[in-house]
């Protein structure tokens, strides 16, 4: 009995202890933003890598001493510094808007495709609900967005695994959309299908870029034979109409939502598989410059030599990280390219207006493609 009750006191005492942290988490949350408010008055930068960096090192530092482990410390604080980051998105960025609390969304495929989840996890940041208005193709979304149809699309534009979607630049270059956001979604391709498991499988249903992102997995199961699907809803409702031999390659996301079982997690080649969308819209609201953001544009060089080395310079001079560099044909002009980029920095600070002054020396044409808040999390590492 005394027993018995010592391990009651116990949890009691470790249930008290997990409301505490809660509170304190909340607390924290608080007095962040009372930050933001005074660093958006006084129009400083809301983000402090250096101030990250030194809190994380500390809390590691005091962590040892008691005997926590660093990496808890490191999961801990990261967590944080992102549940901070994804506050100061949705205050500054250009899609915040203080009497949205629903969104008419355009994107790919239906319910459980990850263009869905995509658009769900974007507006929920927003407090915002979806309403959906899903599209059979890009250019779908597109029309919709430039007419009016809807209020943002939501759009993939790159895979770290499959690289860029021509498409989707094609219809950005020749549109009169704009990119006013991006999300990044952690792709996660599992084996799903009903609970007699995985080897009662013959075939599975996927989206093509699904299954050409699981080729190795399908290629070590020779004896499951892969079927396209026009996209992931289409696959899972396939599903839906077959026996336990089917399955489908897709996220868990899309599991729950049709009431199927995960069969097998990581199915995918690559342990990093990252999807980023971009949210397009007719209007363009810049972010404020107190966020970090990423601006986009497409260029084309001068006939000279070296010019592309000397359009750069501006960006090299000025300290500014180009995120992405592609080059892409032209079409109708054989053996001619355009740029793709995307740097780092907000459209309207002197540095980036100072770099695409010397740009424009050296270019036929830039057309800009959009200044939103980047949603790129860098983890903070403290190095010993």
């Amino acid at each position: 009995m005394s027993d018995t009750k010592n391990r009651d006191d116990i949890r009691a005492a470790i249930t008290d202890l997990d409301r505490e942290l809660v509170d304190l988490i909340a607390k924290r949350g608080d007095l962040v933003e009372e930050i933001l408010e005074a660093k958006a008055e006084s129009g400083l930068p809301v983000r402090d890598r250096e101030r990250e960096q030194s809190v994380l090192k500390g809390a590691i530092e005091r962590g040892k001493s008691q005997g926590v482990p660093p990496e808890l410390i490191e999961a801990l604080f990261h967590g944080l510094f992102e549940a901070s980051i994804q506050r100061q998105r949705t205050r500054f960025d250009g899609m915040r808007d203080e009497d949205l609390n629903e969104a008419t969304v355009a994107y790919l495929g239906g319910p459980g495709s990850y263009s869905h989840i995509a658009a769900q996890r974007i507006f929920e940041r927003r407090n915002a609900s979806v309403v959906p208005a899903p599209k059979r193709d890009f250019i779908g979304i597109f029309r919709a967005v430039e007419s009016g149809e809807v209020d943002y699309g939501v759009i993939p534009i790159e895979n770290t695994t499959t690289g860029s979607i021509n498409e989707v630049y094609d219809l950005l270059l020749a549109g009169r959309a704009k990119i006013a956001g991006e999300f990044l979604l952690r792709v996660d391709h599992c084996l799903i299908g009903r609970s007699s498991g995985l080897g009662r499988v013959t075939r599975v249903y996927g989206h093509p870029q699904a299954l050409a992102q699981s080729r190795r997995w399908l290629a070590g199961h020779p004896e499951i034979e892969s079927h396209m699907a026009s996209s992931s809803t289409r696959a899972l409702e396939r599903l839906l109409e077959d026996d336990d031999t089917a399955g489908v390659i897709a996220g868990a996301d899309a599991a729950r939502l049709f009431g199927f079982d995960v069969l097998e997690h990581g199915v995918g080649d690559h342990e990093q598989n990252i999807t980023r969308f971009i949210v397009i819209a007719r209007e363009l609201k810049k972010p404020t410059r107190e966020v970090e953001c990423k601006t986009s544009m497409m260029f084309t060089t001068r006939d000279t030599p070296g010019a592309l080395v000397d359009a750069l310079m501006g960006f090299r001079d000025g300290g500014i990280n180009l995120v992405k560099l592609e080059s892409r044909p032209i079409p109708g002009n054989p053996w001619e390219e355009m740029f793709i980029m995307d740097v780092e920095g907000h459209i309207d600070d002197k540095i980036i207006i100072d770099a695409m002054t010397v740009l424009e020396e050296h270019t036929r044409e830039i057309k800009h493609l959009g200044c939103y808040a980047s949603d790129a999390i860098d983890n903070v590492s403290v190095a010993e």
